[in-house]
This record gives C-alpha cells, sequence and structure tokens, in this order.
C-alpha cells in the first residue's frame, strides 16, 4: 500500500511515518514546510518525500495526489491548539474545517478510491460527568472550545463523502498522546522542556503549571499511530474509532513523574493564565470498538513515555545550546 500523510513532519506525523516505513509502506507526505533535519534523520539516507503546499489550495493538492496515487490518505495536518483557542478561533476552523473541504475535494477529484482516514480528537466530547465515563463512540459531541468545534465540522465534512459517494472514510479520535517529539503548549513537553532547560542552567528552578488536578487519558505516540495504522486497514467505511487507553492519569502524576526522572527538584508555581475557562476535570476514553479489528493495546508505560519525552527536551536544549 502506498499511503499518503498530510501534516507528515508533525509530532504524529513523524511517528506515523516511521511506523509506516517499519510495515514495509510507501510513504509521501504533505506539509506547509520543508522536512526538517530532525525529521530526515529519522530516515538514515531515504526520507519520504514531502510536498510543500497549502492544504487550502485544492487544486495544487490534487495535483499532488495525481502525481503519487496513494492508495490511501491520513489526514493529519490541523491547528492542535485548545489553550488559546478562543483567541484565533477563526484560524482555527480555517485549517482544520476550510482545509479539510479542500482536501477531501481534492481527493475526491484525483484518487476517488483512496482510503481515507480523518484523525479528529477526544475534544469533540466536551464535558462527559463522571457517570458517563468511559467515553465510547456513542457518546453525543458537546464542543466547547473553537478548537473541538473544527473537530466536529471536520468529521462531517470527511463523512459527506462517504454518504454522497460511498467514499471509504474512517475517523479515528485519539485522546491525549504524548512521547519523545511533541512541542507546544501541551503538558508534557510544556513540563519537560522546563525541566531540561533548568538542568542546563537556562532557566531558573521555577516550574509554571496550570490545573493539575485535572485528569486526562494518556497515550504514547507510538501506539496512537499503531492505532491509526489498524483504523485504516480494517476500519469500517463511515466508522468512527476512538483510541485510548481507558485509564486517566491527573496532571499532578504527570508532573511528579517527570519530577522523579529530572536531576533538579524545582520550585513548582501554579500560572492562573494558564488554567483553561472550559478546562474538563477527567476524560477516560473507551477504546474497545478498535480492539474489535484486531489486536491492539498501549505498549509503552507512562514512565517510559514520560522519560523519553524528557530525553529529547534534553537533547533540543543541548543541541540548541
Amino acid at each position: 500500500m502506498k499511503v499518503l500523510v498530510t501534516g507528515i513532519t508533525g509530532f504524529a506525523g513523524s511517528h506515523l511515518s516511521a511506523y509506516l516505513r517499519g510495515e514495509g509502506i510507501e510513504v509521501s507526505g504533505l506539509d506547509l514546510r520543508p522536512a526538517s533535519e530532525e525529521f530526515n534523520a529519522g530516515f538514515g539516507d531515504a526520507p519520504p518525500p514531502v510536498h510543500c503546499c497549502d492544504l487550502a489550495d485544492s487544486g495544487r493538492v490534487a495535483e499532488v495526489l495525481a502525481r503519487e496515487r496513494p492508495e490511501a490518505v491520513v489526514h493529519l495536518a490541523a491547528r492542535a491548539q485548545v489553550a488559546g483557542a478562543w483567541e484565533d478561533a477563526v484560524a482555527i476552523t480555517q485549517s482544520n474545517a476550510v482545509c479539510t473541504q479542500s482536501l477531501m475535494q481534492a481527493i475526491h477529484q484525483a484518487v476517488p478510491q483512496a482510503r481515507v482516514l480523518l484523525i479528529s480528537s477526544s475534544e469533540v466530547y466536551g464535558k462527559v460527568p463522571p457517570e458517563q465515563m468511559p467515553i465510547d463512540e456513542q457518546t453525543p459531541l458537546k464542543p466547547n472550545n473553537p478548537y473541538s468545534a473544527s473537530k466536529v465540522a471536520q468529521e462531517y465534512i470527511g463523512l459527506q463523502y462517504f454518504h454522497a459517494f460511498g467514499a471509504p472514510i474512517v475517523i479515528a479520535r485519539p485522546f491525549n498522546h504524548i512521547g519523545p517529539g511533541q512541542k507546544g503548549n501541551f503538558v508534557v513537553p510544556a513540563f519537560a522542556s522546563q525541566l531540561a532547560e533548568m538542568e542546563a542552567g537556562l532557566r531558573e528552578p521555577v516550574l509554571r503549571v496550570g490545573n493539575l488536578d485535572a485528569a486526562r487519558d494518556f497515550t504514547d505516540v507510538r501506539d496512537i499511530v499503531h492505532g491509526y495504522w489498524l483504523a485504516l486497514r480494517k476500519g469500517e467505511p463511515g466508522g468512527i474509532y476512538n483510541i485510548a487507553s481507558g485509564s486517566a492519569h491527573k496532571i499532578q502524576h504527570i508532573l511528579d513523574t517527570l519530577l522523579k526522572l529530572s536531576k533538579i527538584q524545582p520550585r513548582v508555581e501554579p500560572i492562573p493564565e494558564l488554567m483553561r475557562p472550559s478546562d474538563i476535570p477527567q476524560v477516560i476514553g473507551d477504546a474497545s470498538r478498535l480492539r474489535s479489528l484486531g489486536e491492539w493495546q498501549p505498549q509503552v508505560p507512562l514512565e517510559q513515555s514520560l522519560s523519553d519525552a524528557l530525553d529529547y527536551w534534553r537533547r533540543q536544549v543541548s543541541q540548541s545550546g
């Protein structure tokens, strides 16, 4: 099978590409930016081709698809932003919903038989009462921020091609994923990057944190992309599949584990600005529908995932110095 990945140089895209290569799959990708040295280094002398392209340009995307002729497309490209989403609501909607419409139109035009895996998010479920946990795919959607609303729109944009044309569209709803290579203002890289800088003497030993009481369903990105591959190959067209560990860990536990792994013990300082106005107290996902497709269970222990993330940021700090 030949697979094209949008957002290929991102956190999940890099891991998915490496996983597919390991399975003997031919991989290519679309991204706004050229592949970085860090991305290419993960593939030795033969990194996958990366076509620089704005997904909003449906004609250009169709040209790339016609040239590559993928048998499957994994749509990972998105603006993944919950914190600060209200300030960038229009840009998030443009990146996640409008660009998905453009991509789907290009696929319909150039490679209409290609299987498509749209990567949504567990954020679409919004605030779910504890008595309704774990969250399965029948849980009503209650998006409560611009990011989650854009992901609901993305799902329906994809599904319209399934309902109208019978296109083999499958949707994955991953819960929180972590691991080496993750950047941005997500909780694990936020903590790990600060700790790595402190260890190197580049930051005062004060760790800035947000809400430590929230509990999330964390899965290592390497297990998540294995789930993507399973859903892409065996998912029912029009089907939706959660990808989750089935258990929740408080952010406090994530912090405590990283502190145990660190070489220093900084002062922890809560920052009011890091508290989200619509933060969800607890999230636990049910991935039994995905597991029914084949053998899938998270394999990477949480502490190993956090250790690998911290080591990644230690290398980043060392290289930047």
